[in-house]
């Protein structure tokens, strides 16, 4: 019988070394949109807690007064929603989930203006080594998110299996993801000067006019 281990370090170095293989292969350029859609979604999901939960149940609470306001009617005199999202266990933490995924998504589907993948051919030797510490970043950070959601998972969730051991086994970076996050907006303000005239616009092929 051949028994498969999930819970040591088996998934987390799969996870880093697959996207650091992806940021090689497409380039910093692609690799760029995941990576700041993510780190939105990690500082508003992760890093600010129930902020996102807060905000919808401020936004919907005071709904009524906002839209008495833009009447032209006097807000006092609307009544309060009460909060859309409870205060239980599961429901803030879904929000939280959902709008990482929504964000990451974007991030994934979205093509953005400075946005080009790399082919085989290309020999930007410079941008798949930017790739590949932007594909380490996402995985550091995914990986980090990941970990947290698990732990503030209802104990429910967590029964026997292969899906349970691998995430439990998952390490949380949260103590070092400020200074991650910090280093990787040094690199893009570096990236941004050297190469200031070129930030939104792929760089053309080779022998082409700059």
């Amino acid at each position: 019988m051949i028994i498969i281990n999930l819970g040591s370090s088996i998934v987390t170095y799969t996870i880093l070394i697959a996207l650091v293989v992806a940021g090689w292969q497409r380039g910093f350029r692609y690799m760029l949109s995941i990576a700041l859609f993510m780190t939105i979604g990690y500082l508003l999901t992760v890093q600010g807690g129930d902020f996102v939960v807060g905000l919808v149940n401020r936004f919907y609470s005071n709904g009524p007064k906002l839209f008495a306001f833009a009447l032209g009617r006097d807000p006092a005199s609307a009544l309060a929603l009460p909060p859309l999202i409870p205060d239980n266990f599961q429901a803030p933490l879904l929000l939280r989930v959902l709008v990482f995924i929504a964000l990451l998504a974007v991030g994934i589907g979205y093509a953005w203006p400075w946005e080009a993948t790399l082919k085989p051919t290309d020999k930007a030797q410079t941008m798949r080594i930017l790739g590949l510490l932007i594909g380490l970043y996402i995985g550091v950070l995914g990986i980090s998110a990941i970990s947290t959601f698990w732990e503030a998972a209802p104990e429910s969730l967590n029964r026997p299996g292969l899906v349970t051991s691998a995430l439990n086994g998952l390490p949380n970076y949260a103590p070092i993801i400020p200074s991650v996050i910090g280093a990787f907006f040094i690199l893009l303000i570096v990236i941004i000067l050297l190469r200031f005239d070129r930030v939104f616009r792929p760089d053309p092929p080779p022998g082409a006019k700059k």
